[in-house]
C-alpha cells in the first residue's frame, strides 16, 4: 500500500456546517476556497449545503471543478495574460471571475478574452505578497477606467487576503482585520464616488473565522476561507481549532520498528507531507503527529508519537515504549499534517 489521503467525512461536514450556520455570516456570500481539499467528493458536501460559488488557486483547478458542474468560480491569483485563450474558453461555459493587479495585465486580458469575464482587482492590505497597495488609489482608478472601455466584461470589485493572520495571535488577527477592512471600505467609498459603480469587497482566511465581529464585517460582501474544511496542526497549535476538528491525515504504512531507540520508520516523506514543521507538544520541531485510523474516520491521537525526521520518501516517528504493543510492520497509521493544503496538493495532480 502506498501513502494516501485519509479523510474523515463526518468531521468535514461538521467543520463546514459550523461555519455556514454561524449567524454572524448570514448576510455575507460564501465562496469557499477549494485549494485546501482539491476533492470533488468534499466539494459536493459544500454543494449539498447550497453553496454554488467557489474559489480556486489556478486555472487548471478551475477547469477541474467546472467539469464537475461548478458554474461560478473565482481564480484567486493574478491572471496570466498568456493564458487568455484558456480563460476565454472556460468563460464560455461558466461565470468566471479573475484577478488583476496591474494595468498592463488587465489590458492584455481584456483585449484577448472574448467571452464575458468578471474582473476583480487584487488589493494588498499589508501582507506584501500580491496586489496593489490600498494606499495607491490612482492605480485602482486607472484599471477601472480601462474596464469601462470594454462593455463585454464586468467589474466585480476588490479582493484581498490577510495572509499575515496565519502568524499572529488573537490580538494580532483582530488588528489585521480591523485595519484591513477599514482600508478596504475607504477604498470602496473613493472608487464608488469617482466611478459611480458598485464595488464589492471579498476577504477570507481560516485564522480569522473565530475573531470576526459585526464591526469588522461591516460592508464586507464575501468570505473565502478554505483551510477550515480540514484544519491541520498549524491551526490547532495556534488555537484556532480542536485536535478533533482536524479532518484529514496521511495514511502511512509502517515499514520497520526500532524498540531499542523508540523509533518507527513510516512511508511518509517530504513528497507526501511537504517540509513544513511546527513545534510539537514535547517542545521539538516536527512534521506531524500520529493518529489512530478506524472504519468511521480518524481516531485518537497517539500519545507521544511525533514525526521528527523526514527524508524524501521516509519519516521517523519518535514514540513511547507502549507503541510497540499495538503496532507491527505492515500496519497503517495516520499522520496529522502540519499544513493540510500542502499535503493535499502533494497527493493530487491539480495545481
Amino acid at each position: 500500500m502506498l501513502p494516501r489521503l485519509f479523510i474523515d467525512r463526518i468531521r468535514v461536514k461538521e467543520n463546514v456546517e459550523r461555519v455556514f450556520h454561524n449567524p454572524l455570516f448570514s448576510n455575507i456570500e460564501f465562496r469557499p476556497h477549494f485549494k485546501t481539499h482539491q476533492s470533488l467528493e468534499t466539494g459536493r458536501i459544500f454543494r449539498q449545503l447550497g453553496i454554488d460559488k467557489i474559489t480556486v488557486s489556478s486555472l487548471k483547478m478551475a477547469e477541474f471543478f467546472a467539469a464537475d458542474g461548478w458554474e461560478d468560480i473565482l481564480i484567486a491569483i493574478p491572471m496570466n495574460p498568456s493564458d487568455s485563450i484558456r480563460y476565454s474558453k472556460l468563460a464560455e461555459k461558466i461565470d468566471l471571475h479573475v484577478l488583476v493587479d496591474s494595468t498592463e495585465a488587465a489590458e492584455m486580458a481584456l483585449r484577448n478574452i472574448h467571452n464575458s469575464v468578471t474582473f476583480h482587482i487584487k488589493c494588498d492590505c499589508g501582507y506584501g505578497r500580491a496586489g496593489i497597495s490600498v494606499e495607491k488609489k490612482d492605480r485602482f482608478s486607472e484599471i477601472i477606467a480601462l474596464f469601462a472601455q470594454y462593455t463585454n466584461h464586468d467589474f466585480g470589485g476588490l479582493v484581498s487576503h490577510f495572509g499575515d493572520t496565519y502568524h499572529a495571535d488573537k490580538e494580532g488577527i483582530i488588528e489585521v482585520n480591523r485595519k484591513g477592512t477599514e482600508d478596504l471600505r475607504n477604498l470602496k467609498t473613493y472608487l464608488e464616488t469617482m466611478h459611480a459603480l458598485p464595488c464589492a469587497i471579498s476577504i477570507g482566511d481560516t485564522p480569522s473565522l473565530n475573531y470576526y465581529t459585526e464591526e469588522i464585517l461591516h460592508e464586507i460582501d464575501e468570505l473565502r476561507p478554505g483551510n477550515f474544511v480540514y484544519y491541520d496542526l498549524m491551526q490547532y497549535m495556534a488555537g484556532h481549532c480542536k485536535a478533533t476538528d482536524i479532518a484529514v491525515a496521511l495514511e502511512a504504512p509502517i515499514l520497520s520498528l526500532y524498540p531499542e531507540r523508540n523509533e518507527v520508520l513510516v512511508h511518509a516523506g517530504a513528497v507526501h507531507l511537504s517540509k513544513e514543521y511546527c513545534t510539537m507538544p514535547d517542545g521539538q520541531n516536527g512534521f506531524g503527529i500520529a493518529v489512530q485510523l478506524n472504519e468511521n474516520g480518524l481516531g485518537d491521537v497517539i500519545e507521544n508519537a511525533f514525526l521528527y525526521r523526514l527524508s524524501q520518501e521516509h519519516g521517523i516517528l519518535r514514540v513511547s515504549p507502549d507503541f510497540f504493543k499495538s503496532f507491527k510492520p505492515g500496519d497503517s497509521i495516520g499522520i496529522l499534517p502540519v499544513h493540510s493544503c500542502l499535503m493535499v496538493a502533494a497527493q493530487t495532480q491539480i495545481i
